[in-house]
């Protein structure tokens, strides 16, 4: 019986989600190539939508820098504060099926773009793909994001 409860508390251990690492400055935790949107004006055209929730523990600052096919930044906004718990979402422009916390690249054209995510915590997960912006109903092809700085205990 004792071997038997040990097994099940060294179970428990095992299974307990490990904390998030907080890093000493704002850190590349996601790259997202194959961002597009098509400057189209809000629900028109295609866009890159993004999903992030922050499970940390702890409020943290997250960061989206968009690059161009070529390298350029086109855009950085940084989300202050975003609390435990949090999921918020951006967007190159407007969508129908979304309600984001902010727009990315308003009216900017963009056919083969990189959106590098930055966070002071571990425990943020986010998710891309790009939509048709028409559409009520998310309509449209997942992007393959390369996590760079993983959390302790997932897989990716």
């Amino acid at each position: 019986m004792r071997k038997y409860l040990l097994s099940i508390a060294a179970a428990c251990v095992l299974a307990t989600p490990a904390g998030a690492i907080t890093f000493p400055s704002l850190t590349t935790i996601y790259v997202i190539p194959g961002v597009k949107d098509s400057g189209d004006g809000a629900n028109n055209g295609v866009a890159t939508t993004i999903q992030c929730s922050n499970v940390s523990g702890v409020a943290t600052t997250i960061r989206f820098l968009v690059l161009s096919s070529g390298g350029a930044v086109l855009e950085s906004v940084t989300n202050n504060n975003v609390g435990h718990g949090t999921t918020f979402t951006r967007s190159t422009h407007s969508t129908a099926a979304y309600l984001s916390e902010g727009i990315l690249i308003p009216g900017t054209q963009l056919t083969a773009g990189v959106i590098n995510i930055e966070s002071l915590q571990s425990g943020v997960f986010c998710t891309a793909a790009i939509i048709d912006a028409s559409a009520v109903v998310p309509d449209g092809i997942p992007l393959h994001i390369i996590r760079t700085n993983p959390h302790p205990g997932s897989v990716e």
